[in-house]
């Protein structure tokens, strides 16, 4: 035991210790600031019970009447407001609240549009300088204000003046709030000390101190704490707690490990100004020029995107002629730009821009004779693709690119039109009418839905299945035989293509994927079409391999099934007729029926898919079995004179193709 103490004291003698937590000056800072700090959350009315708190984070008094925190705690507050009241506490049980007026909320008028730009952002990966990567980055201008409506605030904490001085790297610094998340008992406020490590921009870059409006700090940071202000030794605000770091465990608890972010306090002081955002506009040209320098090349960019999608049509590499169209264009606020390009017959064309600032632009593709629009993106991103065709006939289309958000400025886009015949797989293709499957979707958005369909599979059987988001969203598709992943295309475009061989027989699982954001309604069409090989099956939910029957296991359900009617009808006779078939648009033929017989037909579907029989006479349907089952009857009564009848075996859903249908009918003449 002594020697693991005197091991732990030699441990602490190497570890940093917080001059915060030992400097006379900073117990005093927190002393005289620490009224000036609550709890911000919504006050509700459980019914008829009483009144219930529910908290939300951190803010502080930044002047008089008016508290500062961060952008997303008030868009909480915003949207919880309606019915209820929002309030500050300096406790949890605290009833000498101040009331908030929701309608005084601003927000820094760079949060909402810089945000959405920074979503997808893809820049050039740190350890292999030929791929991409998307990066994530810490939310910008992330502070608010919001004014008291009643009650009387503490003295306003002190700013810091940018001009006269800055935090140094190791400073340390305190922060007053209220952090919460897996921590034991009530929201209660904690002065918890930390450093600066780091000092950038948004895009983290080091840049001189008047733009450096993210600090990056390290001490114990978890939900609650939005919104807190970080003092320094002086007992100035620089800056208010904003993010962290954090580790996910695997029942879903975040647990911070050290590094936060803080909102510089400057960007909360614009807010108490009348021309707040007018001061930001001025800045939006120098981020968009910073952003512009972080992003992939556009060219490089649009290349990588179109090889992706062209590997998947076959085509192992593009040829420089394969791309006919570079070009790089304005896009400005009001007017689309529009760019005429024909198109080939028998031609698969990819039409892709980029916008070179990161602004989100949307796209669509139109025939320029009628304005019929063949494909659009609109994606919340910068980088729309359509990949279209190939088409019968050669025509002119029009791409039309614009603006899907308030532009900051006019931007340069690049734009690459790329045109091959898609070599999708060796072989015949089997489907010349079409796809064997095909499913229409309008997206329920819910987070994180995996849609799946699956289909027996036989050895060789050669598939290509595809989805499209005729609204431009981002989705993605996998295969897998067993269990085991054969193909995917996660490339991010709106028309995923996978094609697949199965090596051996077994269950063929289809995915798709929708990622997180896109909206309910969303139109999505998936397909799958038979290149070679057996076709493979639709399996109904629960459904096995194993559950298709054998031809004598067939033929032994339809002799009970005609047994059936036969005994209903008081009559015996003989089977005349038996057959396997392949049941694709339906099954049509004829029987000839003798003077004073019962035809009696019976069908059975062995993969259980509703089928549906009629027998018509003369143009009118006579008998007919809708019921929705595998194994349709249709038997009428027996005429004075000879009849030819139609047959007809139908499958009830019109996307659902049946692999084979045992057909068995008689005709018994009546005693």
């Amino acid at each position: 035991m002594r020697r693991l103490l005197v091991a732990l004291a030699l441990l602490a003698s190497f570890l940093p210790t917080s001059r915060a937590q030992t400097s006379p000056e900073f117990k005093a800072v927190i002393e005289r600031s620490i009224d000036s700090v609550y709890m911000v959350g919504v006050v509700r009315r459980n019914g008829t019970g009483p009144e219930v708190f529910q908290f939300v984070g951190t803010a502080w008094v930044i002047a008089e009447g008016k508290l500062a925190t961060n952008a997303h705690v008030a868009e909480s507050l915003l949207e919880a407001s309606i019915g209820n009241r929002i309030v500050a506490r300096r406790s949890w049980s605290d009833r000498d609240e101040l009331a908030l007026s929701p309608g005084s909320i601003r927000i820094h008028p760079a949060y909402v549009p810089w945000n959405a730009r920074l979503k997808r952002v893809i820049v050039r990966h740190d350890s292999d300088p030929t791929a991409a990567r998307s990066m994530n980055f810490i939310p910008i201008a992330d502070v608010a204000t919001v004014e008291v409506a009643a009650g009387e605030t503490a003295p306003p904490l002190v700013l810091s003046d940018p001009s006269k001085s800055q935090p140094g790297l190791s400073e340390s610094v305190v922060y007053l709030g209220f952090p919460y998340e897996n921590i034991s008992g009530f929201p209660t406020l904690h002065a918890v000390p930390g450093y600066i490590t780091a000092k950038t921009d948004f895009f983290f870059q080091r840049v001189p101190w008047k733009d450096s409006y993210l600090i990056h700090y390290c001490g114990p940071v978890v939900g609650g704490a939005s919104g807190s202000p970080i003092l320094n030794a002086a007992g100035e605000v620089i800056g208010l707690i904003s993010a962290a770091e954090n580790n996910l465990s695997v029942n879903g608890e975040r647990t911070s490990f050290g590094f936060a972010y803080g909102q510089r306090v400057d960007l909360a002081r614009e807010l108490l100004q009348d021309d707040f955002a007018a001061v930001q506009a001025a800045r939006d040209a120098v981020w968009c020029e910073r952003l512009a320098g972080l992003l992939l090349p556009p060219d490089e960019l649009l290349e990588q995107m179109a090889s992706a999608q062209a590997q998947q049509d076959g085509i192992a590499h593009l040829e420089p002629g394969q791309r006919v169209l570079r070009k790089e264009v304005t896009v400005a606020q009001r007017e689309p730009t529009r760019i005429p390009v024909t198109v080939e017959a028998g031609q698969r064309y990819g039409f892709l821009a980029a916008a070179h600032d990161g602004s989100n632009i949307d796209t669509q593709v139109t025939i320029k004779a009628d304005g019929s629009v063949l494909g659009s993106d609109v994606a919340p991103d910068y980088f729309p693709v359509i990949w279209l065709g190939p088409y019968d006939t050669k025509q002119t289309v029009q791409l039309e690119i614009h603006a899907s958000e308030v532009l900051l400025r006019d931007t340069q886009c690049s734009v690459h039109v790329y045109r091959y015949e898609p070599q999708l797989i060796t072989g015949t293709l089997q489907d010349e009418s079409g796809p064997f499957f095909t499913r229409s979707i309008s997206w329920t958005g819910e987070t994180g839905q995996t849609l799946s369909w699956r289909f027996a599979a036989s050895p060789e059987s050669s598939v290509m299945f595809s989805a499209t988001s005729t609204d431009g969203y981002d989705i993605d598709l996998a295969v897998f035989l067993d269990g085991e992943i054969l193909g995917s295309d996660e490339t991010p475009d709106n028309v995923p293509i996978v094609i697949v061989t199965a090596p051996h027989a077994g269950v063929l699982e289809l995915q798709l994927r929708v990622p997180a954001g896109t909206p309910e309604g969303a139109a999505i069409e998936v397909n799958a079409l038979h290149f070679s090989g057996p076709k493979p099956a639709l399996l109904r939910e629960g459904e096995d391999v194993g559950a298709e029957h054998s031809a004598a296991e067939l033929s032994a359900m339809l002799d009970e099934a005609l047994a059936a009617v036969w005994n209903t009808a008081g009559v015996t006779g003989t089977t005349v007729l038996e057959d396997v078939v392949a049941l694709t648009d339906g099954i049509e033929f004829q029987i000839d029926v003798p003077a004073g017989h019962l035809p009696v037909l019976a069908a059975v579907a062995p993969n259980g898919e509703d089928i549906d029989m009629a027998l018509v006479l003369d143009g009118e349907v006579i008998a007919i079995d809708q019921e929705e089952d595998a194994r349709p009857l249709c038997a009428t009564d027996p005429a004075d004179v000879p009849r030819k009848l139609t047959v007809r075996v139908m499958y009830a859903a019109p996307d659902v193709t049946i692999p084979q249908v045992a057909i068995r009918y008689c005709t018994v003449k009546v005693k």
